[in-house]
């Protein structure tokens, strides 16, 4: 792991973010947190330790292997497996007590058996498709299916819930019509006298937008991480970005007009420059597409990425810039002095959505600190 670039996230504004998704969805409605693909980055397993001391309901992942992960780093409330498991990953997910969720009757069969075979009852949810087109159950196979599985043994439906697909463009339409659709299963369990606990649908921009959605729990999942899931949504709560880019300047020299820089000669000196080498490229998750195009912080400025964006390295324009020298600190993402590049700009200025940003750059082998404010207690 480099030692001069890494991640910095700040586990407080996690907390602070929860707090206040906290304060939209109220104090009865329960909160899983999205913390798969390493907690978008941040770290799934120092996020979820600092999510389950303060007070979070459940944890949601992708994968058995992320639930497995949590579990051996001795996180202990409930891990929900968002995706369908396969029959060779039951076995683990029964022995580290992870919810699963189900949409196959012989798939919830397989797990009885193992459940019964280890003296375990299983806890799962079931996905409604409502429009998503994934994995869920069919609308109209939804009531029997449930029916059916309450006669599976060693299996208790905790919960069932939706996946909403456009929540956060600027109509919403769509989404109402599945949370339409998707009280419409609720009602038919109610008439049936089938009740489950757990009842989900909204994400990151159901929460902000569209609180009929919130049922009794919500999942939140980039904006526990501070960061708003498109310009589409509402922007009346206050978050925190949590994750920071940083490296350092490992060479300066100057070049005169004429001069090229990097792969391709795309970038011309026109006028005589001082240019600074920084050692991150794509390889770290920071994206070609920066080339000529992205900004970084030097001394609390804007300066200009010039020429493209390599496998381990790039180079920024740092001319007439004071007190610049090889070691400076250099901020690709996040704040220096009154200046920010936030992930959503970032995303937007290359053409693509904050989650693939920060995943790109936090799923990489990059070293990640952690930081934590407190106030001082006034006496």
């Amino acid at each position: 792991m480099s030692e001069i670039t890494w991640i910095e996230v700040d586990l407080n504004a996690i907390e602070q973010n929860l707090k206040a998704i906290k304060s939209v969805v109220g104090s009865d409605t329960k909160i899983l947190a999205i913390v798969k693909a390493d907690a978008y980055g941040h770290g799934a397993v120092k996020v979820s330790q600092s999510l389950e001391q303060n007070g979070i309901d459940m944890l949601g992942v992708a994968f058995p292997g992320e639930g497995i992960e949590l579990r051996k780093n001795n996180t202990n409330i409930p891990i929900l497996i968002l995706n369908p498991v396969l029959s060779e990953q039951i076995e683990d997910v029964v022995k580290h007590s992870l919810r699963v969720t189900v949409n196959s009757l012989d798939i919830a069969n397989e797990i009885s058996i193992t459940a019964k075979r280890y003296h375990h009852t299983v806890r799962i949810h079931v996905e409604i498709d409502t429009g998503m087109g994934g994995a869920g159950v069919c609308l109209d196979k939804a009531l029997p299916f449930i029916k059916a599985l309450l006669l599976i043994e060693n299996l208790e439906i905790e919960g069932v819930f939706t996946h909403f697909n456009s929540s956060d463009e600027k109509d919403k339409s769509f989404t109402y019509e599945q949370n339409r659709k998707f009280k419409e299963v609720i009602k038919q369990l109610e008439n049936e006298k089938i009740s489950i606990p757990l009842i989900h649908a909204a994400n990151s921009a159901a929460i902000l937008d569209i609180p009929d959605s919130y049922f009794n729990m919500v999942r939140p999942g980039l904006i526990l991480y501070g960061i708003f899931p498109s310009q589409y949504v509402s922007r009346d709560i206050d978050l925190k970005q949590a994750m920071s880019f940083k490296t350092k300047i490992i060479n300066l020299k100057q070049l005169d007009p004429g001069n090229v820089i990097g792969y391709g000669r795309t970038f011309e000196i026109l006028e005589q420059t001082t240019v600074a080498t920084i050692p991150v490229g794509y390889k770290d998750g920071f994206n070609r597409g920066f080339s000529s195009l992205g900004e970084v912080l030097v001394n609390e400025k804007r300066v200009p990425i010039i020429g493209r964006v390599c496998m381990d390295r790039c180079f920024i324009d740092v001319t007439n810039l004071p007190n610049v020298e090889i070691g400076s600190e250099v901020i690709l993402i996040g704040n220096q002095g009154n200046e920010t590049i936030s992930i959503e700009s970032a995303a937007e200025l290359i053409g693509t959505i904050p989650y693939e940003v920060v995943c790109n750059i936090g799923t990489k082998t990059l070293k990640k600190m952690y930081k934590r404010y407190r106030e001082t207690n006034k006496e």
